[in-house]
C-alpha cells in the first residue's frame, strides 16, 4: 500500500515572556489560556495589510474579517503590551483616515515573520541540520 504525500506544518506565535499565575483560570468557556497571547499568523497577517494599504477597513475586507473584529486584535495588543501596535488618524472633513503601525506595530509583524521564516528554512533543510550535528 502506497502512503499519500505528507507534509509537516507548523504554528508560531508571540506571547508576553511573563509567568503566568497558574491559579488564575481564564474566564468563560475557552479551553486555551491566551492571556498572553501577542500574535499569531492572523494577526500578522492583519498587520502587513495595515502597512500595505494604510487602512483598517481595506486590510479587514482583504481577509475576509469583519472591521470590529480587525479593531479587536489590534486593541488586544494594546491591551495587553501597553502600546499600540497601530496609529489611526482621523480624516479631514470628508473622513477618510489613515493607519499605520508604530514602532511597536513594526517590531511584532518583523518578529513574527522573521521567525516563521526561519522556522520555514530549518524544515528545508532539515537533513542537513541534522547531519551536521549542531542539534546534538
Amino acid at each position: 500500500m502506497k502512503v499519500k504525500p505528507l507534509r509537516i506544518r507548523f504554528r508560531i506565535w508571540i506571547e508576553l515572556d511573563e509567568p503566568r499565575n497558574e491559579e488564575e483560570k481564564p474566564k468563560g468557556r475557552r479551553k486555551k489560556d491566551t492571556r498572553g497571547f501577542i500574535a499569531g499568523t492572523g494577526v500578522a497577517r492583519l498587520l502587513s495589510a495595515i502597512k500595505a494599504t494604510r487602512s483598517l477597513t481595506e486590510a479587514a475586507e482583504q481577509l475576509g474579517y469583519s472591521y470590529k473584529y480587525a479593531w479587536d486584535r489590534t486593541q488586544k495588543i494594546k491591551e495587553r503590551l501597553g502600546e499600540l501596535a497601530v496609529d489611526a488618524r482621523k480624516g479631514g472633513k470628508g473622513g477618510g483616515g489613515e493607519m499605520s503601525l508604530t514602532d511597536t506595530g513594526e517590531k511584532i509583524l518583523q518578529m513574527y515573520e522573521e521567525y516563521d521564516a526561519f522556522i520555514e528554512k530549518c524544515l528545508e533543510h532539515k537533513d542537513a541540520i541534522v547531519q551536521s550535528g549542531i542539534l546534538s
